[in-house]
């Protein structure tokens, strides 16, 4: 998902337009709602995905217990929809300008199955059998509420160590496990998780949402699973991205917020304290910690931002107990 935004403001936002892609064909599955809603948030990448959508195309085959929303972020007034013309059941979702990563919410809430399924635009299922798999997944615990995947190298189909949804990165990613963590770009929720503890935070346009996402899952008594069953390859595309410079700088910022949104006293200190040098770090010092910081006291000064709300003892217990630790 792109850093870059083009978002208009007050009365100039509209509601985004839902387009039936094959009104002709009428509802395939009758009355019967789908088993999983594939929601795909698209922007600047089109012949990235035009090639994703050909490849679910084959993934699945003479299915016909899903649907397909393409959420669209783009400005133009290019028709996206007849790209989902191949699929049993499909919508288009004109957002209309660039809302960010939160524009997954209008195709969360627009989604009508149990399962639903949300797969960035530059991010590519290895699984042919992927729907199985992750109905597998939600079905082996009712408290499963979300679902992350593996990710490989597209030249090597090795695991990516650096995508890992946990804190450890010695993990051993052949097995499931339960984690406390969500990676994007290729993520499943239960639909009555999402009824309960909400959809992503408008606090953040890109980055680091699904770790935020992730803490109020936990919070909620759901759990979080990580299955090696389904894999699949994120190309990272650059189209609509900023330079990393301001990406690394974007996602400190979200980091500070997310940290002191949810981590309770007194690991928050520790996060920030060491999370700060490892950031700088890890981009090469691409990142600038001041804007980083200004940019976060610009988000606590505001009004209208949402409240600190630290994670309970369940949800500590439950991070412990996934091999996690708190301040990181």
């Amino acid at each position: 998902m792109t850093a870059d935004s083009a978002s208009p403001s007050g009365s100039d936002v509209v509601a985004p337009q839902l387009v039936p892609v094959r009104p002709e064909a009428g509802d395939p599955l009758g009355s019967a709602r789908p088993a999983f809603s594939i929601v795909i948030l698209t922007y600047a990448r089109d012949e990235v995905v035009a090639r994703l959508l050909k490849a679910l195309e084959g993934h699945l085959g003479a299915r016909t217990d899903y649907e397909v929303l393409l959420v669209d972020n783009n400005t133009d007034a290019v028709d996206r929809g007849v790209w989902l013309r191949p699929f049993a059941r499909a919508a288009w979702l004109k957002i209309g300008f660039n809302k960010g990563a939160v524009a997954r919410n209008d195709g969360m809430a627009a989604a009508s199955a149990p399962y639903i399924i949300v797969i960035d635009d530059d991010c590519f299922v290895q699984t042919p059998d992927f729907l199985d798999q992750f109905a597998a997944a939600f079905e082996s615990d009712a408290l499963i509420g979300a679902v992350t995947t593996g990710k490989v190298l597209e030249e090597t189909m090795a695991v990516r160590r650096d995508l890992i949804p946990h804190t450890r990165k010695d993990v051993d990613l052949s097995k499931p496990f339960l984690t406390f963590r969500i990676v994007g770009g290729v993520m499943g929720f239960r639909r009555s998780m999402i009824e309960q503890v909400g959809a992503f935070s408008a606090e953040f346009f890109y980055g680091l949402e699904e770790i935020e996402y992730a803490y109020r899952i936990v919070e909620a008594g759901w759990k979080i699973l990580y299955t090696p069953a389904i894999q699949a390859v994120e190309l990272e595309h650059q189209g609509g991205r900023r330079p990393m410079s301001e990406i690394s700088t974007i996602r400190l910022t979200n980091k500070y917020i997310i940290s002191f949104l949810h981590m309770p006293f007194p690991q928050i200190l520790f996060n920030y304290l060491l999370f700060t040098p490892y950031t700088f770090i890890f981009y090469r010092g691409q990142t600038s910690v001041p804007k980083a910081i200004a940019a976060f006291m610009r988000w606590l000064a505001r009004r209208d931002r949402s409240r600190r709300h630290p994670i309970g003892r369940a949800a500590r217990a439950y991070i412990r107990a996934c091999g996690g630790v708190l301040w990181r």
